[in-house]
């Protein structure tokens, strides 16, 4: 009898050979990975879509940062005018004017 066995990794699909006696893979075969071929002008054509939608992408956050800093500074002006306008002219107590 043998002492050793072949098998098919359930979870890989590699190809083992173990040797039963010592417990141990005697032989590891990797699978066959078949990659599917594609056109050149398929590829070609994806690479201008990805390309397209990162400039989309990009477009999208820099139009998001600029309405962004516009807001911002309406609400920095708004906050100035309010201040302006509750000026009575006297400084703000400081904690050196104390002494």
């Amino acid at each position: 009898m043998s002492s050793t066995r072949n098998l098919t990794c359930p979870h890989c699909g590699s190809a083992l050979t173990i040797d039963v006696e010592a417990g141990v893979v005697v032989h590891h075969e990797a699978p066959v990975e078949v990659k599917e071929k594609i056109d050149l002008d398929q590829r070609i054509d994806q690479l201008k879509s990805n390309q397209q939608r990162a400039a989309d992408k990009m477009d999208e956050a820099l139009r998001k940062e600029n309405d962004r800093s516009r807001l911002m500074e309406d609400r920095f002006a708004e906050l100035m005018k309010g201040a302006v306008e509750k000026d009575d002219g006297s400084r703000p107590l400081r904690d050196i004017d104390l002494d």
